[in-house]
C-alpha cells in the first residue's frame, strides 16, 4: 500500500517499474497495471515532497521568531 510506504520506498519501486515499462518486457495489460501503480507512486512521492516543504517552510518561520 504506497500511503504507508517512505519516500525511499516508494520511489525505488517507481524506478523499477519504470525500468520495466521501458524494457518492453511483458504483456500489454500487465504494464497498464504498472503503470497505474506508478502513478500512485508518483502522488505518494509528490504527496511525502509537500509535507517536507511545508515542514522546512515552518522551521524557517519558527526560526526567526
Amino acid at each position: 500500500d504506497p500511503s504507508s510506504m517512505s519516500f525511499e520506498q516508494a520511489s525505488l519501486e517507481l524506478d523499477a517499474i519504470v525500468k520495466s515499462i521501458d524494457e518492453g518486457k511483458g504483456e500489454l495489460e500487465e504494464m497498464l497495471l504498472q503503470h497505474a501503480r506508478g502513478q500512485t507512486l508518483v502522488k505518494r512521492c509528490r504527496d511525502l515532497l509537500s509535507e517536507a516543504e511545508q515542514q522546512l517552510k515552518t522551521t524557517e518561520v519558527d526560526d526567526i521568531e
